[in-house]
């Protein structure tokens, strides 16, 4: 290969920065959408075919184009946002770079349909790999209609790396999610495969709209936040302590009314919650932050995704004190602050009870029969310590794995912390993690028994779970398998899933949360690439959610059973996060820490 410098044709540099802008079919509708929102739409359409991997088609009843501009809309860098270099730095629009349609059109068919009010007549355009093809009159209703077709196709390798059609379907929704909840004021609806799954009508108060995004579970467990510093305010609302979430993916951020990430902000939410909430759990949260367009770089990234801020440090105090008294108000029992959202306007549900289990009580360690718990009483397991005739050794995939953890020899001493037990053993000082061992315990038995009939547990009245449409569309392609573990459920409308069953051994769970962990779960792409690391990572989910907590007093019967159970699972070094559940301190670590060696 000639190492001489060349410029690359015009045809191999759109596909190259298109691979900026669209990175799936998501980015697709985020483009066109955001475009509708700058043309003065109040009513968008988009329809999906095949999670919008095969086509997609947004329509709105915005300004329009007219005819003589419309074969500028695919050359690069044209844009109605910016005359002047100036300008850059006061963009309050959604698109500004002029590479939005260039960079469509350059990996799929395109065809447009637009006409201005005033016009008798509209104009047609249609484009294959950034081409023009053909320009025409053609008659249409007012506004503007963008379909895109063969998506991909003229760039093979960007196509197989696209995920399942369910998955790209629920970005797709999260897109118009986002836009939906800073734009209230829009009338937004989604199809798919000619079935409406997300619609938001024009509401006039933002309250209504997050209601019907986040769903009821959200406005019901929320507080408003409000504060100003100098020309900054921020608005919007904070989940209380007692409802999170597995990650951080329902914090939503917008600046301006444009959806960002920021890790900064982000650091500033979940500093306020730190003390307050469990370790590895997330809040969520809605916030708007208003500011001069001079004082907010939005022009960082091609996707518009990230902003740089004249004073970082002035919005990294304004949101973190802004929760912080927010969340200082939210008394510990049911809230005489909390701020609940306006009700959906349209409520739909069958089954609107809560269900009884959440009223009833406590069985501790639920894992364990009462009958092991008896045993371990008349072993006596107080004053002995544990024994064992010889390590176990385990069958598990085909392979034998030999367990190092082994109670053989070693004295129950107490519990450190109300969370770590203690034990003595020859020469060693044993620390193990309640909550890690029983993850770990509960994970095993799951994976033993998906592909198998697993006892559930029916519910009386289904329990509705509220999630957004997004999420909903995630679940479908995991019925069977959630049904192998013995989790039944069903879809429930456009925003909601119907829980009839749960596992016997999860019946202690509170359902709403581990449904929302699941979801959670599900919309993490990155990390979880294949099928199988989606279905360990869920079991993983439910373990985490049903075994026992960090500081929950254990009685020693209790700590007899865990032990002995952990003895009997296989990989039991570690809990399905990859935590050690064990630390060991022999005794000359011991002495040279107290000088002696």
């Amino acid at each position: 290969m000639s190492k001489r410098i060349v410029v690359l044709s015009e045809e191999i540099a759109n596909k190259i920065a298109a691979g900026e802008v669209v990175e799936r079919p998501a980015s697709i509708v985020k483009e066109l959408a955001e475009n509708s929102i700058d043309a003065g739409a109040t009513d968008i359409r988009v329809e999906l075919e095949k999670g919008g991997c095969q086509s997609i088609k947004v329509i709105d009843n915005g300004l329009g184009i007219e005819q003589e501009d419309v074969p500028l809309v695919f050359e690069r860098h044209a844009t109605s946002k910016i005359h002047k270099f100036d300008d850059i730095f006061n963009v309050v629009s959604f698109g500004f770079r002029g590479e939005a349609m260039p960079s469509i059109a350059s990996i799929a068919r395109v065809e447009l349909l637009t006409r201005r009010k005033k016009d008798v007549s509209g104009t047609k355009a249609v484009l294959e790999a950034g081409k023009i093809k053909e320009v025409m009159p053609a008659g249409c209703p007012e506004g503007t209609q963008i379909s895109v077709t063969k998506i991909f196709d003229n760039v093979p390798a960007r196509r197989k790396f696209l995920k399942m059609e369910a998955t790209e379907q629920s970005v797709c929704l999260d897109v118009i999610t986002r836009l939906a909840l800073a734009h209230p004021e829009i009338r937004f609806r989604v199809s798919a495969n000619g079935k409406e799954v997300f619609t938001a009508p024009e509401v006039s108060d933002v309250s209504k709209r997050i209601s019907m995004v986040m769903g009821d579970d959200f406005s019901v467990h929320c507080v408003s936040a409000n504060e100003q510093k100098d020309n900054m305010r921020l608005t919007g609302f904070i989940s209380r302590p007692e409802y999170t979430r597995s990650n951080s993916k329902s914090i939503y951020l917008f600046v301006n009314k444009r959806f960002i990430r920021d890790n900064s902000v982000t650091h500033a939410v979940l500093s306020a919650y730190r003390q307050i909430i469990e370790p590895r759990r997330y809040p969520a949260s809605v916030l708007f932050l208003d500011m001069p367009p001079e004082d907010v770089d939005v022009n960082v990234h091609p996707a518009k995704m990230e902003v740089r801020f004249k004073n970082a440090h002035g919005v990294y105090e304004l949101v973190s004190r802004a929760i912080s008294q927010n969340l200082a108000e939210v008394e510990t029992s049911k809230g005489n602050f909390i701020y609940r959202l306006a009700p959906k306007e349209k409520k739909d549900f069958s089954f609107t009870r809560p269900s009884l289990r959440e009223n009833s009580p406590a069985v501790p360690f639920g894992m364990f029969s009462r009958q092991k718990l008896q045993q371990a009483i008349n072993d006596d397991l107080l004053i002995r310590p544990l024994t064992e005739k010889s390590p176990k050794v385990f069958e598990h995939e085909g392979s034998r794995i030999k367990e190092s953890i082994s109670f053989t020899g070693m004295r129950y001493v107490g519990q450190y912390a109300n969370t770590y037990l203690v034990f003595e053993g020859d020469g060693a000082l044993v620390l193990l993690d309640q909550h890690a061992a029983h993850e770990r315990i509960i994970l095993e038995k799951l994976k033993k028994t998906s592909g198998e009939k697993v006892v559930s547990q029916s519910l009386l009245i289904p329990e509705i779970v509220n999630l957004t449409p997004g999420q909903v569309t995630l679940f479908s392609d995991y019925f069977d398998f959630l049904q192998e573990i013995g989790l039944e459920i069903e879809i429930f409308g456009r925003d909601a899933i119907a829980v009839k069953a749960v596992p016997a051994t999860l019946k202690q769970v509170k359902i709403s949360e581990m449904i929302s962990d699941i979801a959670d779960q599900l919309g993490d792409q990155n990390q979880m690439p294949s099928l199988q690391e989606k279905r360990e990572k869920i079991l993983a989910t439910l373990a985490c959610r049903a075994a026992i907590k960090a500081n929950r007093v254990l009685s020693h019967e209790e700590v007899a059973a865990l032990c002995r159970e952990l003895e009997a699972t296989p990989y039991n070094l570690t809990c399905p996060h990859g935590r050690p559940i064990t630390i060991n301190f022999s005794l000359n670590e011991i002495e040279r820490m107290f000088k002696r060696k």
